[in-house]
């Protein structure tokens, strides 16, 4: 056997399975169990008179195997059956997982050609002790209701999820006041809550055996290494699966960033074509416009210089014409009087020839 040294310090806790089985499984606790099970579901305990758990046993094979699952099994006699199970890891499929076996549990004693009449009710109980992620409530409650009218369809099926991680610090009812004794790995806690119920304290006085019995320390050594199996077995799961997801992840984003990137880079382009032709274009009209202008100009004054010169070519022969006439005029002596008023210039420019 294992040398176990009671005076080693240690923490114990409900939430380790053979203490949960101890404190909850064992046939000489059927009044904690009983307590427990109405403060959850709200059921009389006259219901429980004549109860059977139909698997007390706390030996050590429950810890060496790899089922991961240690649960309560409860039927009481008129066929309801109740099973409670503490789990302190949560997982995607849990809800799921619940279901499946709720199912097996209300269809285990069914056989072929039986009266549907036979099947009973069953109930699940779940004690989670991370956080439950469906709602934000310390017990949730689920059953089969149409969803419009909220009208039970049978009460065959219940699970119920009791949630440790959202227990209130103070003003606690009675179950709140048992998930805290199921939840805590502090004595001092344990000692507390005990002083409010006589069950509590039963259960307490034999929480304290961890700490003085040289057997049941073993037998929690060995749930809790098996419970550190499961973690740490599910943790490197976990962790695989992460890398693998980083992995893809890498893979998918490098796809969709080169996809996206195409795309925005195609938008970008046509953005970035249309403002740069826009603004080639501005220049090259602007160039073009120039140059025609200059072509347009240069015509336009040759056209307007060859106008004017030809209008100031015949104003000056004109002028011309007639100074020499008026001189002709003088010469043959005409007075000066006279070549003004024919000719049409000034007495000032006759004089002048």
């Amino acid at each position: 056997m294992q040398n176990i040294d009671l005076n080693e310090p240690m923490t114990f806790t409900v939430r380790n399975d053979y203490a949960f089985k101890k404190i909850f499984g064992s046939e000489e606790n059927r009044d904690i169990l009983t307590e427990f099970i109405c403060l959850v579901t709200g059921m009389d305990k006259e219901s429980f008179d004549e109860l059977t758990v139909e698997n007390t046993e706390l030996q050590t094979k429950f810890y060496d195997s790899k089922a991961g699952r240690l649960d309560i099994k409860i039927r009481l006699k008129d066929g309801q059956k109740v099973d409670i199970e503490m789990q302190n890891i949560w997982f995607a499929e849990f809800a799921k997982r619940s279901i499946f076996y709720w199912a097996e549990l209300f269809t285990e004693d069914f056989k072929k050609g039986s009266d549907y009449y036979e099947l009973n009710r069953c109930i699940a109980i779940n004690i989670v002790n991370e956080p439950f992620k469906l709602n934000d409530s310390i017990h949730s409650i689920y059953q089969i209701m149409e969803t419009k009218t909220h009208k039970l369809l049978d009460d065959a099926l219940e699970i119920h999820f009791l949630d440790l991680t959202k227990i209130p610090q103070e003003k606690r009812n009675k179950l709140e006041n048992w998930l805290l004794f199921i939840q805590t790995d502090e004595q001092e806690v344990r000692d507390m809550l005990s002083k409010k119920d006589n069950q509590l304290k039963r259960a307490n006085s034999q929480m304290q055996e961890f700490y003085s019995v040289h057997e049941q320390r073993a037998q929690y050594i060995k749930a809790r290494n098996a419970e550190s199996d499961r973690v740490s077995l599910l943790g490197a799961s976990r962790r695989e699966g992460f890398s693998l997801g980083v992995l893809q992840g890498k893979k998918e984003g490098i796809k969709q960033g080169i996809e996206q990137g195409i795309e925005q880079g195609i938008e970008q382009g046509i953005e970035q074509g249309i403002e740069q032709g826009i603004e080639q274009g501005i220049e090259q009209g602007i160039e073009q416009g120039i140059e025609q202008g200059i072509e347009q100009g240069i015509e336009q004054g040759i056209e307007q210089g060859i106008e004017q010169g030809i209008e100031q070519g015949i104003e000056q022969g004109i002028e011309q014409g007639v100074k020499k006439a008026a001189s002709a005029f003088k010469e043959m002596g005409f007075s000066s009087d006279q070549i003004a008023k024919a000719t049409g210039l000034s007495l000032e420019e006759v004089e002048k020839l």
